[in-house]
Formats: C-alpha cells, sequence, structure tokens
C-alpha cells in the first residue's frame, strides 16, 4: 500500500471505540440527538457512554454533562448531533482534548454549496490541526456489534459479530442493508455511514477493511469519489484480499444530480464503473435486494461455486422458465450425466414426473423419502455445480402441511452437508390474502432452519439465477 498514506490504527480506533460521548443528546422527541440516543442507549455501548448538553441534568435515566472538559475521561470517540453551523466549537474543544475520532451526523455542509463547503473545510482543518479523524457530516455513524456502536435508527440491529462490512454514503442505506441482511443471517463486522467523507472516506475505509481480520466480504454503496486514482488504488488493493461487492448510483444524469444534492459528489460514466469493477475483480450488485442476496451467496456458496445448475421442482413450466433464466444469466443447465439419469428414473418411477435438467419431480414434493432420494442423487450428478430446487409453498402445504414441509428442509440440509454440494432453494408463496398469513409464518421458518443449515433462500427463481451468476463472476 505503498503512496496510499494510510493509518489502519487511526481508523480501528474510532471503529473499535471504547469510550463514547454524544454531543447534543436530548430527551426531546424527533430531535437527532434523541433518537441516536435513545439507539444507542437501547443498543448498550461496551464501554463508558456520556451524554453531553449544557440544558440538561439527566436524559433517559442518564446523568447529563454541560460539555467534554467535563467528562470524568477524554473519550476515544464523540458523536457530533448539534446542527452544522454549531459543531464547530464543539470540534475545537476535541482538538484540545485530544480525541481520536468524531462522527458528525447533522447535514449542512458540502451538499448545500459553497457556504457549506466553506464550513466542512474548516471542519476537516480543525480536526487535521487537532491530530483526530472525522466520519462524515451528514451520515448516520458507525454499527459495530464487537462493541456495542451502532447506527442513529439501529437499536435493535443484531449483537452477533460477523465477516462483512459495509460502508456506504447513505445513512438510510446503511440501515436497510444492516437490518435485511441481519435477519437472513448475515452479520457484520462493522457497518460505516460516511456521508459527504470530508475526512475519512470510501479509499480510506476499503484499505482498513482489506486489513481488518474480522472481516471477509467488503460490501459498499457508493455516489462518487473524491480521489480517483486513491480511489482505484485502494479497490485493487481490497480486491486482492477479500471479496468485495459494490452498488454504484449516480449512473445516469437525474441520479447524477440526485449524488451531488445528497452528498455533493460527483459520479461518472457507466462504462467507466463497469471496467473499473471488472478489472478489480469486483463483483458489481444493483439495489438493496440484489446487494443481499449476493451476500447470502457468498455466505453459503462462496465466490465462483460453478455455474453449472441443476434446476429441480414440480412442475414442467416452472423448469422451463428456470432454464432461460439461467442461460440469460450466464449460467449452465447441462445434461444429466448416464449414470445419475438412470438411477433418478428407477426413483421417479411414476406418471408426471420427467427426468432430465430440468429436473420435474411431478409435484411441489412427493413422498419424502422419495424425495430425500431424488435430491441427493441429482445433488451428486457429477454434472451438478449447484443445485436449484423450486418450491411453491402455498400449493405444497395443502398437500404436505407444516410438518411435511418442514421436514423438506431437514432434508435439503442434509444433502447439502452430506454431499457438499451446494444447494440453494426458491421458497415463495403465489397466495397473497389475509387468510395465507399462516404460510407466511411457515415460510419464515423454514428460512431460518434453512440458512442455519447452510442453504441459502431466494423468494424467486430471477432473483436466484442473478445471485449465482454475480458470484460466479
Amino acid at each position: 500500500m505503498v503512496g496510499l498514506n494510510f493509518d489502519f490504527a487511526e481508523i480501528d480506533a474510532i471503529i473499535n471505540a471504547r469510550s463514547l460521548a454524544i454531543v447534543g443528546a436530548s430527551g426531546k422527541p424527533f430531535k437527532f440527538g434523541s433518537l441516536f440516543t435513545a439507539s444507542q442507549l437501547a443498543f448498550g455501548f461496551s464501554g463508558p457512554l456520556y451524554l453531553v448538553n449544557p440544558g440538561e441534568r439527566e436524559i433517559m435515566g442518564h446523568p447529563c454533562y454541560p460539555d467534554l472538559n467535563s467528562l470524568p475521561e477524554v473519550p476515544d470517540l464523540v458523536y457530533v448531533t448539534i446542527p452544522a453551523h454549531r459543531s464547530l466549537h464543539i470540534l475545537r474543544e476535541c482538538a484540545r482534548l485530544g480525541v481520536k475520532g468524531v462522527v458528525l451526523l447533522a447535514a449542512g455542509f458540502r451538499e448545500i454549496g459553497e457556504q457549506g463547503a466553506e464550513l466542512e473545510a474548516e471542519a476537516v482543518s480543525i480536526a487535521r490541526r487537532g491530530g483526530f479523524r472525522i466520519i462524515g457530516p451528514n451520515c448516520f455513524g458507525i454499527y459495530n456489534p464487537r462493541n456495542r456502536l451502532t447506527l442513529l435508527p439501529g437499536h435493535d440491529f443484531s449483537d452477533s459479530p460477523g465477516e462483512v462490512a459495509f460502508i456506504s454514503q447513505s445513512g438510510g442505506f446503511s440501515a436497510h442493508v444492516a437490518r435485511m441482511a441481519g435477519d437472513l443471517g448475515i452479520h457484520f463486522s462493522a457497518v460505516v455511514s460516511y456521508g459527504n467523507g470530508a475526512d475519512l472516506n470510501e479509499a480510506d475505509l476499503l484499505l482498513y477493511f482489506s486489513m481488518d481480520p474480522a472481516t471477509r466480504v467488503i460490501s459498499g454503496y457508493l455516489e462518487g469519489i473524491s480521489d480517483g486514482r486513491r480511489f482505484f488504488a485502494a479497490l485493487k488493493e481490497a480486491a486482492s484480499h477479500k471479496d468485495v461487492v459494490m452498488w454504484k448510483v449516480g449512473k445516469s444524469e437525474s441520479s447524477s444530480r440526485a449524488a451531488l444534492s445528497h452528498t455533493g459528489s460527483l459520479s461518472g460514466a457507466s462504462s467507466l464503473w463497469e471496467g473499473l469493477f471488472r478489472q478489480c475483480g469486483v463483483i458489481e450488485a444493483s439495489g438493496v435486494e440484489e446487494l443481499c442476496d449476493v451476500l447470502l451467496a457468498l455466505k453459503h456458496l462462496g465466490r465462483r461455486p460453478g455455474k453449472r445448475v441443476l434446476i429441480s421442482g414440480g412442475g414442467g413450466g416452472l423448469g422451463a422458465y428456470a432454464g432461460d433464466l439461467a442461460e440469460a444469466e450466464g449460467l449452465e443447465v447441462p445434461l444429466l450425466h448416464g449414470h445419475t439419469e438412470a438411477r433418478l428414473r428407477e426413483i421417479l418411477d411414476y406418471p408426471g414426473s420427467s427426468v432430465g435438467n430440468p429436473l420435474d419431480i411431478g409435484t411441489p414434493l412427493t413422498h419424502l423419502p422419495v424425495f430425500e432420494a431424488a435430491i441427493r442423487e441429482a445433488a451428486l450428478n457429477p454434472t451438478t455445480d449447484v443445485l436449484v430446487f423450486d418450491l411453491a409453498l402455498n400449493f405444497a402445504h395443502g398437500l404436505f402441511g407444516d410438518s411435511g414441509l418442514e421436514e423438506a428442509a431437514n432434508i435439503l440440509v442434509r444433502i447439502r452437508r452430506d454431499t457438499g454440494k451446494p444447494v440453494v432453494l426458491v421458497l415463495y408463496s403465489r397466495a397473497v390474502g389475509l387468510k395465507d398469513m399462516a404460510v407466511e409464518e411457515l415460510s419464515r421458518r423454514m428460512r431460518d432452519r434453512l440458512l442455519s443449515g447452510g442453504v441459502p433462500v431466494y423468494p424467486s427463481m430471477a432473483r436466484a439465477m442473478r445471485a449465482l451468476s454475480l458470484v460466479n463472476t
């Protein structure tokens, strides 16, 4: 990393801060200081937490201090939740005391124009002179389950540390990804909403997580970058050590305007970004759902699990449709190996079934011993890299009930474990009425069982095939 001007310890002292102060903490509803304070108190920071507001003596049952100077110790990290125009004197106090890092939550800096840009430049200048680093401004901060630090809306995020890092210029998307991925059993080493990136930016965070031993996958949401050469070098360095998944917006004229007004970021042409990601070996995703789909595939299947898919389920139409989707995504749907085909014809010796790839077992499920024997044989097929099974839950529920479907989930987990072959389940319900809520509850129970057993679950065949295609790039 020669020439990248990077200090791992500086950022680590912020992300893994051992003490925290919230300036502008408040008990008044709808204020940033109140929302973040409530979120952080509920999540339970692991070290000393100090609330600072000269107008309050107690907030939410916790003592409040008039200023940073009155705290019993100098905190590692200071969250500044007051408006932008009032923040500079707090930064000067941080510089004088020797804090290690500051998170500026407020908007009203570079993204609003010249006056805000001057304010932002002065904030960075104070940090440089004072020897501390800034996350933000215009951000939601840091979620780190290792020290129980959380984002502004993250009071009920998972407290289980994981191997995925997510960096985001958007505060809202940082919360959406943390929530959705967490519900899919994807746990984080940290999520950093860095907003305008006035000081620490995307390049710094990429370099940090490329060196962080707790992180295996780095993901991110980008609107634009401040230094193209440094970003390229940092991205290339990160992708040489970890799997990297990026979601880039601002490629069109309208989204580029939105990015400039949101975080003051300059974006660029679509072809330039696609070429950059391809050159660095980065997976490019689009949208919260697709990003989480890719993270789910990486968790359970790894990078490049293979492009040869065996499609199975109950019904010829779904197999034909799935085959079209697979090949449109650059995947392969090869013929069965001769021995496998012969064995499956012995197992599925009843009308309605059709042996081949796609494999039609005749109904959404069949007798469970037959189902297990057929799917196990399909997984062991030498031309299968990944087995994809399609299950229409509301259809199968009427035939097999809760217990039968839950046992089918257990069978898929066993096959995944015993054969070592990746298994993917496409699980969905075409029933959308209130009377069908029980099927939705069953779906979530099955999903949790499958995810805990190493079988990723997708709500549609299109999303499953797209995720498989992306992790094979």
